[in-house]
C-alpha cells in the first residue's frame, strides 16, 4: 500500500470553510440573481432558496430572525439581490450564502446605491458635522422646485408666523437626471446670498424620485456648505443621503419652515414688550440714581459757590462785627469806669486840692523843694497857694527831728 498522507472529508471541509471565512470581501456582499427551489420552512420560519443566473448557482438560507424583517415574500423565480456572508455547509461541503436582507430588483438597485453612498460617505465623516441652527434667521434660502407645493407650504407658514423673515428661493430641479448638478448648483448660489438658514426641500415620491437626494456630489457640495442646512425632502417615513449630510433633518418641507420660525412674530412681539419693560425699569432707576448725584452736585456746587460763601461770609462779618462792637462798647464802658476811678484818685491827690485843704508848696529855680537839704540861705523861693503865689528869701534854715505835719 503506498505511504501518502491522507485527511478526512470533515478536514477538508472544516479548512474550506476557515478559508471562507477568512476572506473578507465574502463576509458582507450584495449578489443579484434569481431566486429557484424557494422553501419556506412552517415549523421554522427559515427560508432556504438557490441563487442562480445563466451559468452557476448557490444555495442561500435566511433564518427567521432575519425573514421576520422582510416586507414581501420571495418566491421562485423573482429576480433579487441577497446580501449576506459567504460560508461552507460541512455536512454537504457546498458554500452557502448566509442571507440578511432580500431586496427586490429594480427598487434593490437603488438601495444598493443607496447603501454604498451611505458607506463612503460615512466613512470619509460627512455625517459628523452637525451645526446649530439659528434660532432667530434673519434670511432664509429655499432650494426646492419652483412650482412644487413644497415651496408654497413654506411660504405660507413663514408668512403666517413670521412675515419679517427674508425669504430667496433658488428654484432647481428635484427629480431626475439633472438633478443633481442643479442641486450643487444651488448650493454654490446659495453661498453668496447672505442667508444664515438654507433649506432644501421637496414633497414625497417614489425612492427612484428622491434619488438625486442620494448622489454624492450632491452630497459633498451640501458638506461644504457654509451656511447651515436643513433637509426637508419627501415624506417623514423618506429617508436620503440628503438628510444625514445636512446640520438638521425635518421631516417634511412644512416641518423645516416651522422650524426656521420656530420664534414666531408674537414670540418677538411678546419678547420686545418684555424687554421695553425691563429697559423702563432699568432707564427710571438710571434716571432716579442720576437725579440723586445731580442733586448731590447742587448742594456741593452750593456749598462752594462763591456768592453763597460771600453771603455766608457777610452774615459772619456782620455777626462778628455785633460781636466786636458789644465787646468795644463794653471794653470802654470798663475803660470808662477805670478812668472816673482814676480820676477820682488823681483829684484826691491833686497838689491843687492839697492846697486848697490848707497846705502849700515851695519851690526852688522851678524845683519843687520837699525837704530842707532842698534849699539854701539866701534862695529865692516862690509859696505856692491854692489862691496864689507868695515869694520869698531864705534867711534861715533850721532842721527838725520831729515830723511836724502828721
Amino acid at each position: 500500500m503506498p505511504d501518502f498522507f491522507t485527511v478526512t472529508v470533515s478536514q477538508v471541509t472544516r479548512r474550506l470553510s476557515m478559508l471562507v471565512k477568512g476572506d473578507k470581501a465574502l463576509s458582507d456582499i450584495y449578489v443579484a440573481g434569481e431566486i429557484s427551489n424557494f422553501t419556506l420552512h412552517r415549523a421554522s420560519g427559515h427560508m432556504y432558496f438557490t441563487l442562480k443566473d445563466e451559468t452557476s448557482s448557490i444555495k442561500c438560507v435566511m433564518f427567521a430572525g432575519k425573514a421576520a424583517g422582510l416586507t414581501f415574500m420571495p418566491y421562485s423565480g423573482q429576480s433579487v439581490i441577497v446580501r449576506g456572508g459567504v460560508n461552507v455547509y460541512e455536512r454537504d461541503g457546498a458554500n452557502q450564502i448566509y442571507v440578511s436582507e432580500i431586496i427586490e430588483k429594480g427598487q434593490g438597485e437603488l438601495a444598493l446605491a443607496f447603501e454604498k453612498a451611505k458607506r463612503e460617505l460615512e466613512a470619509g465623516g460627512y455625517f459628523d458635522k452637525k451645526r446649530p441652527i439659528p434660532k432667530q434667521p434673519k434670511k432664509v434660502c429655499l432650494i426646492t422646485a419652483e412650482k412644487g407645493a413644497a415651496l408654497q407650504d413654506m411660504l405660507n407658514i413663514i408668512a403666517r408666523r413670521r412675515p419679517i423673515l427674508e425669504v430667496v428661493l433658488i428654484p432647481v430641479t428635484v427629480q431626475g437626471a439633472y438633478a443633481p448638478a442643479t442641486l450643487i448648483n444651488g448650493i454654490a448660489a446659495a453661498q453668496t446670498t447672505d442667508a444664515d438658514l438654507i433649506i432644501i426641500g421637496r414633497g414625497g415620491g417614489s425612492e427612484e424620485d428622491l434619488s438625486c437626494f442620494n448622489d454624492i456630489g450632491y452630497a459633498k457640495a451640501l458638506y461644504n456648505s457654509e451656511i447651515p442646512t436643513i433637509s426637508a425632502v419627501g415624506h417623514e417615513t423618506d429617508f436620503t443621503i440628503s438628510d444625514f449630510v445636512a446640520d438638521l433633518r425635518a421631516p417634511t418641507p412644512s416641518a423645516a419652515a416651522e422650524i426656521a420660525t420656530s420664534v414666531t412674530c408674537d414670540d418677538l412681539s411678546e419678547h420686545i414688550e418684555l424687554t421695553y419693560d425691563k429697559l423702563s425699569d432699568i432707564v427710571h432707576s438710571q434716571i432716579e440714581g442720576y437725579e440723586q448725584l445731580i442733586d448731590g452736585y447742587q448742594r456741593h456746587i452750593a456749598a462752594y459757590s462763591p456768592i453763597n460763601r460771600l453771603e455766608r461770609s457777610q452774615r459772619e462779618l456782620e455777626l462778628l462785627d455785633s460781636r466786636v462792637k458789644v465787646a468795644v462798647t463794653g471794653h470802654i464802658r470798663s475803660n470808662e469806669a477805670l478812668v472816673e476811678s482814676y480820676t477820682d484818685k488823681i483829684e484826691a491827690l491833686s497838689p491843687v486840692n492839697v492846697l486848697r485843704r490848707g497846705y502849700s508848696a515851695v519851690t526852688v529855680n522851678g524845683r519843687t523843694a520837699g525837704s530842707i537839704n532842698d534849699i539854701s540861705v539866701g534862695d529865692k523861693a516862690e509859696i505856692l497857694m491854692s489862691d496864689g503865689i507868695a515869694k520869698a528869701t531864705i534867711t534861715e534854715i533850721e532842721k527838725s527831728s520831729e515830723v511836724r505835719f502828721k
